[in-house]
């Protein structure tokens, strides 16, 4: 099956009611559904509250390796699917985990040019996508630290 990440992609959620973690005056810390429904507005530009949602009840996507299954990152961590990569459509994450780093190379795009390095799984070694790490535009530099997923190399792990 593949290595397995020892702890949460995303923190579990946990019903907040009265006088919650987070509600009492002189706290600093918020409850976790208030983070993850702000999340949700900033990457996915629409909102609903938490009763009645559809977004609630539904469960992230767990994306992991084609090859061996080893998970990689959640259906939350996407930025965008806009993207291409060499093997077609590909997505902008935030966040990925079991993965190795390759060499580090620039790398002319269409948007411009990158210092990028390839990024592999950590159990089978297969080329998943690659990692920004410097762009040269200034209006791109939001993409530094970010990770491109190809679609032919992950699936969903249900």
């Amino acid at each position: 099956m593949g290595l397995r990440y020892s702890s949460y992609i995303e923190c579990p959620t946990a019903k907040f009611e009265g006088d919650s973690l987070g509600s009492s005056p002189g706290s600093y810390l918020t409850p976790y559904h208030q983070i993850s429904d702000a999340r949700r507005f900033q990457y996915h530009g629409s909102y609903r509250s938490r009763e009645g949602s559809d977004l609630s009840n539904s469960k992230f996507v767990t994306y992991g390796c084609r090859r061996c299954r080893t998970h990689l990152s959640s259906s939350t961590q996407i930025m965008s699917k806009d993207y291409r990569g060499k093997t077609g459509d590909a997505y902008l994450m935030t966040k990925v985990v079991n993965v190795i780093e390759g060499s580090v190379e620039t790398r002319p795009m269409i948007t411009g040019d990158y210092l990028v390095c390839d990024i592999l799984c950590h159990w089978c070694k297969s080329l998943l996508g690659w990692k920004y790490l410097e762009s040269e535009r200034k209006d791109q530099r939001y993409k530094e630290g970010k990770y491109i997923l190809e679609v032919q190399t992950i699936c969903r792990c249900d």
